[in-house]
């Protein structure tokens, strides 16, 4: 029965992507000594993250399938805005500590690719992490800013935002919009900018050129679903993860 409940409580979280314990109470209905318990328990085993203190308390799913520590907690940062998640070093907090930072990644990949892919890849850095000041500049949800970080073992890199996400800027020149798999398809297929009437046009749509045409990879979610680059194969699909802004993992 207790692990029935564990599991519920647990499912009910990854579906919301966030919930408080009294959201979580009126669905179970069971008391709130025996929620508590579930969730501690949810909390030792890493399943769940926890920020606030009460009475303002929500729930989050923590993921761990993730191929390393960075992607992991850039992850659960996506999800969460939780700052034990992200490095100080990898937070900018405005467009000149993000662009600062990508002129470095020019010395960073120098020795690991070569140079006409270096300069693809800072570009389209460049165009992801712009992007997000664009769109969200004053309308962050909690944390601002980009999240950009880089492995160079694991060659890759990853940015992501706690911004309004890439439906809500589709839907400013495209109102009928109505879900996030339909939303990523927009932005990475057509010509359009969410900041209408201005025709900055090419956008995600430069960086699926720029991936498939390098043989990189690309995993870039949204909302409630997910975009895959690889092997030149372009994919969205539902996500099993909620990411409230976008969240960007470039494998080169």
């Amino acid at each position: 029965m207790h692990t029935d409940t564990k599991n519920k409580i647990l499912a009910y979280i990854r579906e919301k992507g966030q919930t408080t314990p009294n959201e979580l109470w009126h669905f179970l209905n069971i008391s709130q000594p025996a929620l508590y318990k579930q969730l501690k328990k949810l909390l030792q085993t890493d399943q769940i993250s926890k920020i606030g203190t009460p009475p303002k308390v929500k729930y989050f799913p923590k993921f761990n399938m993730a191929n390393n520590e960075i992607e992991q907690k850039s992850t659960n940062w996506a999800v969460t805005g939780d700052p034990q998640f992200a490095s100080t070093e990898w937070l900018c907090s405005t467009r000149d500590v993000f662009q600062a930072r990508q002129e470095r990644l020019l010395t960073t990949l120098k020795n690991l690719i070569s140079e006409n892919l270096l300069y693809l890849i800072v570009g389209m850095v460049g165009e992801i992490g712009n992007n997000s000041f664009d769109h969200n500049l004053g309308n962050w949800r909690d944390v601002a800013g980009v999240l950009f970080a880089v492995d160079t073992e694991t060659r890759e890199i990853i940015l992501s935002d706690r911004g309004q996400g890439i439906l809500s800027t589709i839907k400013r020149v495209r109102p009928e919009t109505l879900d996030d798999q339909t939303a990523l398809n927009t932005a990475f297929t057509e010509i359009i900018s969410g900041r209408a009437p201005e025709q900055r046009g090419n956008g995600l749509k430069f960086v699926k050129k720029i991936i498939e045409e390098n043989n990189l990879s690309l995993q870039f979610y949204s909302g409630q679903a997910a975009v895959e680059i690889s092997s030149g194969k372009f994919t969205i699909k539902q996500s099993d993860k909620i990411i409230p802004g976008s969240l960007a993992i470039i494998k080169f």
